[in-house]
């Protein structure tokens, strides 16, 4: 493991490199002409970032435009599942049940020549960030697409809706996919690698504060994360983003970008971290709009709950919902909006997740078809084992104990 000044430096390089890259190249943010500039001055709302700001014309050009592009097949698998979180620090606005159980989704998404775009890469550093009684179900995300009859070597690309440990802590897992990452996001990890915190020799709480399983206390406060924007970017899941930008695998993306035909990055800045970003697809169910935590929860986007507040700008996330509704208004609208941390993943209560099933040896971990296209034949096995979480029994992987 890289140290901490070391890191400082190597991050600090990226930066620099990123910084080169956009003004040698030129902001990969579409261009409009003048009167289309001084149009979005006039329209976008005084705390809205520049480069983060999109029409709704805008907008829906890009559905006429993703359109025009091939149409994706799409999966969701279970990285890995969070036990009996307390549901009012998830979503305030809810409290029934109590307590919840979370899943960790990550987005697959197959073109018609069979190359694969992750969105999202699940968690990795199982340890590192807490122990094994706060969450279940963990898979290697290779096993898993192995395991739905998908090839992990025909991953290109990784675009992390952002840079937390739980949805990008398996990027090096795909070497040579290019990482797609926000100039923000960057901006606000470099910050956080300065945060004056040091956590229980290395490891951190990252979740709760209070033991769900006992109700007692995590250690003393130098050793309990307290829901701090800090503990989003701990050192082993930096390195995973630092690995490909000091490999040169990344993009640095700045605002709105067409990464392929049919596929749209819409920035969401703040809506959960600084260099947040949703990602539109062109699928035969309509533009579906992949959110991470911008919208971590299905119900959420649909009865306009805000979620995770601890380390969401109120304000930004609601225009990010607004944006989900925007570019899904065609077809099946929010019911397109694809949630990273929805409770009712992979019931039939969540509509785009009721075609699923219990990976083939997945240690408890799910997958759902969302949706395919091009001559694609399902994925789904013939006799689907759609045992309830109760019943199965997840172990933690011999390599996941601590070293």
């Amino acid at each position: 493991m890289l140290s901490k000044p070391m890191l400082n430096h190597a991050m600090r390089i990226g930066i620099l490199a990123m910084v080169a890259c956009l003004s040698s190249a030129g902001s990969l943010l579409a261009k409009d002409d003048d009167d289309d500039d001084r149009q979005q001055e006039q329209e976008r709302p005084p705390q809205v970032l520049n480069q983060g700001f999109e029409s709704t014309d805008q907008m829906l050009s890009d559905i006429e435009r993703a359109e025009r592009g091939p149409k994706y097949s799409a999966w969701l698998v279970e990285s890995t599942r969070f036990l009996n979180v307390p549901h009012r620090s998830f979503q305030p606005d809810v409290g029934d049940p109590a307590f919840v159980d979370l899943p960790v989704n990550i987005g697959i998404m197959k073109a018609p020549n069979g190359d694969i775009t992750l969105y999202d890469s699940g968690w990795k550093q199982l340890a590192y960030i807490f122990d094994w009684n706060t969450s279940c179900c963990w898979y290697g995300i290779r096993d898993q697409m192995k395991a739905i009859g998908l090839d992990p070597d025909r991953v290109v690309r990784i675009i992390i809706g952002h840079g937390h440990w739980d949805h990008s802590g398996q990027l090096s897992e795909f070497p040579n996919a290019v990482l797609y990452v926000q100039k923000e996001e960057l901006k606000q990890i470099d910050f956080f690698l300065d945060y004056p915190v040091r956590f229980n020799a290395g490891h951190i709480r990252a979740v709760n504060t209070i033991d769900p399983l006992t109700g007692s206390q995590v250690g003393p406060p130098q050793q309990a994360c307290a829901r701090s924007p800090v503990c989003g970017y701990p050192p082993q899941t930096v390195q995973e983003i630092l690995g490909k930008v000091l490999a040169g695998k990344a993009k640095f993306v700045d605002g709105r970008h067409e990464v392929a035909p049919g596929m749209i990055i819409h920035p969401a800045f703040r809506g959960h971290t600084y260099g947040s970003q949703l990602l539109q697809v062109n699928t035969a169910r309509g533009q579906l709009v992949f959110g991470s935590d911008t919208y971590s929860s299905w119900t959420g986007i649909r009865d306009w709950f805000v979620a995770n507040i601890q380390q969401t700008d109120t304000i930004q996330q609601f225009l990010a919902y607004e944006k989900c509704y925007v570019l899904t208004s065609k077809q099946n609208s929010f019911n397109n909006c694809v949630s990273a941390h929805e409770p009712i993943s992979y019931t039939a209560a969540y509509p785009l997740t009721s075609n699923w099933w219990n990976i083939p040896g997945g240690n408890c971990s799910r997958a759902a078809e969302l949706t395919l296209a091009n001559g694609e034949r399902t994925h789904v096995p013939a006799s689907p084992d759609r045992t309830p979480p109760a019943s199965c029994h997840s172990v933690v992987p011999p390599h996941a104990i601590h070293p």
